[in-house]
């Protein structure tokens, strides 16, 4: 069968053919080349510049391997392939940096559900006469699914329970990928698993997805490098801070009527345009393309607040306007300007005095045949699910000049 030879910097080479190739080459994947996949990580680790387009294909790979370890059929494993390649399809400018922005400013388009109307053909995100034949494609072929199918899989639904976990579960193909790729990328250590183990010991089990348990192990070692990755890179507050200037630029920009289809946009258009408003956005995109970024004045755990001040602080996190109306109450009390005190939090599970365990649970088939949770196989489970968080809840950070300040009056500020 044709195809085409692809060199991937961690998997190797891949073929790719038929359905899969085909996707492949429609503007909604190519597009993809342009989105980074760890936003502006690489401020502070200069080789984080890998796309989505590299890790999209990644999960393919992973999800026709593992496809072929548990014995799928034909169509189950095209499927879990077609789900995996395109789970990503949706992702605006610099990944997950907008997803506030998402939710407060373009209601009808977070990146899944973008996602989802890419693959029924509602949108043609590119523009491109080629664009929006996602669906027609994926029918063109003769398999026993559909694109509302793919689209249901992409959010992790799937009548076999299974294949929903495949691609979105406590070990799926798609953090098989990231892990590894990021891991390679930025030099960070931590994110090395045991990929080639971790394929052997997953099978299906009463419909759903299990861990022989001789692999307990190389879970654990996936769950580690996990928790470790979110503190180190992901949270990394230097990475924070620059994601929290690029979307406060943003923000700006839309409250003045501007750039509404930023998220049909790639990471360099989103930069020219947002630099081409002038005023502030501009000053804050000069500051990032130049990492004179601003300097953290708190970076404060959630040991350090009260019951109370974490509820307050929770609102903020779900609430934009409550977020910005302390960012400029913070800078009105320093003299700064508005823009120039900068509130951002780490996820919502550490605003909250027990942090919440997934519901996906993958489970143990153990010897005896019986199955069990991982959590109860393993303390490190429960562990690691509680450290998935960086060590700082909340963070505050401005220019240099206003550190000082900031440092000083801001529980005062924020909590009365």
């Amino acid at each position: 069968m044709d195809g085409k030879i692809i060199h991937d910097g961690v998997h190797g080479s891949m073929k790719i053919t038929g359905l899969i190739l085909d996707l492949v080459k429609t503007p909604e994947f190519q597009r993809l080349r342009n989105i980074r996949q760890l936003g502006l990580a690489y401020l502070v680790y200069p080789g984080a510049n890998h796309t989505r387009f590299e890790h999209s294909l990644g999960a393919w790979h992973i999800a026709r391997r593992l496809s072929q370890e548990i014995g799928l059929n034909e169509d189950e494993s095209m499927l879990l392939q077609v789900g995996a390649l395109l789970h990503d399809i949706g992702h605006g400018p610099f990944s997950h940096t907008f997803e506030s922005i998402y939710k407060h400013y373009v209601k009808e388009h977070d990146h899944m559900r973008l996602g989802q109307d890419i693959v029924l053909g509602k949108v043609n995100l590119t523009g491109s006469e080629n664009g929006g034949r996602i669906p027609e494609i994926i029918e063109s072929y003769d398999y026993d699914f559909t694109p509302v199918d793919v689209a249901n899989l992409i959010l992790g639904k799937h009548g076999k329970r299974y294949l929903g976990q495949m691609l979105h579960g406590d070990v799926d193909v798609d953090q098989l990928d990231y892990l590894v790729r990021d891991a390679h990328y930025t030099g960070v250590a931590h994110g090395i698993i045991d990929l080639e183990r971790l394929m052997k010991v997953l099978r299906v089990h009463d419909n759903e997805l299990v861990v022989d348990e001789k692999g307990v192990e190389a879970v654990e070692g996936m769950m580690v490098a996990r928790a470790l990755m979110y503190s180190r890179v992901y949270f990394h507050h230097t990475v924070k801070i620059a994601e929290g200037m690029l979307t406060r630029a943003l923000e700006f920009a839309l409250e003045e009527g501007h750039l509404w289809d930023f998220w049909r946009m790639s990471d360099c258009r989103v930069l020219v345009e947002l630099e081409d408003l002038e005023g502030l956005p501009a000053e804050m995109v000069r500051r990032v393309k130049y990492r004179d970024l601003y300097k953290a004045a708190v970076l404060a755990g959630a040991d350090e607040l009260t019951g109370e001040e974490k509820r307050e602080l929770l609102t903020a996190y779900r609430n934009v306007r409550k977020r910005q109306e302390i960012e400029r109450n913070l800078a009105d009390a320093v003299g700064a300007r508005e823009g120039e005190v900068i509130l951002e939090f780490s996820i919502a599970d550490l605003m909250l005095s027990e942090p919440r365990l997934k519901a996906t649970e993958i489970n143990v088939l153990l010897d005896s045949g019986e199955l069990q949770p991982l959590t109860k196989v393993t303390p490190l489970a429960n562990a690691l699910k509680r450290r998935q968080t960086p060590r700082w809840a909340i963070l505050i950070a401005s220019p240099k000049g206003y550190v000082g300040k900031v440092r000083e009056v801001w529980k005062r500020v924020i909590f009365g």
